[in-house]
């Protein structure tokens, strides 16, 4: 079977059809959860052939998969772009925050989609979870070097509380969507108070 997240051999973009196919996937897993979403669902959604997504994915779990993949590829690019602006590490804390809590306002169910994944799917898209890590990691090393955050910070458990921390302001705007901007700027205070 061919890899459904490599573009058709026979061009050199990825086929129309695929896109339709991740679009429905996405906009059914945020209106009806992980577990609400079936082949037939996003084969009427996407408007092709039940046949067809088979034939392509051979089972939801590939769906979903290629989603999520996909969604979180965009946000990282997203993120990166947001970050490379940012002048200080305080303003890169800001951009963090920014980013979760528009992440979180625009979903409709749980930020942790991961858990409700077969455990080998979940092992394929933990590269999302760890190049978070990396961009708070490489933010905090920035600030100790420059003086702006404390010193005693430790690297790798201060990296994974931040991270928690930022999935809080995720989950909260996700609950409250109508104060991501209210959640974001306090859950950045509330980050920066402990990094200085």
């Amino acid at each position: 079977m061919a890899d459904p997240t490599q573009p058709d051999s026979s061009s050199n973009a990825t086929p129309p059809v695929d896109d339709r196919i991740v679009h429905a996937a996405l906009s059914l897993i945020n209106e009806h959860g992980l577990g609400g979403v079936t082949m037939s669902q996003v084969a009427d959604a996407a408007g092709v052939a039940r046949q067809t997504l088979y034939n392509r994915y051979g089972d939801i779990d590939s769906i979903v998969a290629t989603t999520i993949e996909r969604h979180n590829q965009e946000s990282l690019d997203v993120l990166a772009s947001a970050i490379a602006v940012a002048e200080t590490p305080a303003d890169r804390v800001e951009q963090l925050a920014r980013h979760f809590a528009s992440i979180g306002a625009h979903s409709h169910h749980s930020v942790d989609l991961l858990g409700a994944l077969a455990s080998e799917l979940r092992e394929g898209l933990d590269a999302y979870r760890h190049a978070i890590e990396g961009h708070i990691w490489a933010i905090l090393d920035d600030g100790i070097r420059a003086g702006n955050f404390r010193p005693d910070l430790s690297l790798d458990i201060d990296t994974g509380l931040i991270r928690s921390l930022l999935e809080g302001i995720q989950d909260l705007a996700a609950r409250t969507p109508d104060h991501a901007a209210q959640i974001s700027t306090t859950g950045t205070r509330t980050i920066l108070h402990a990094l200085r």
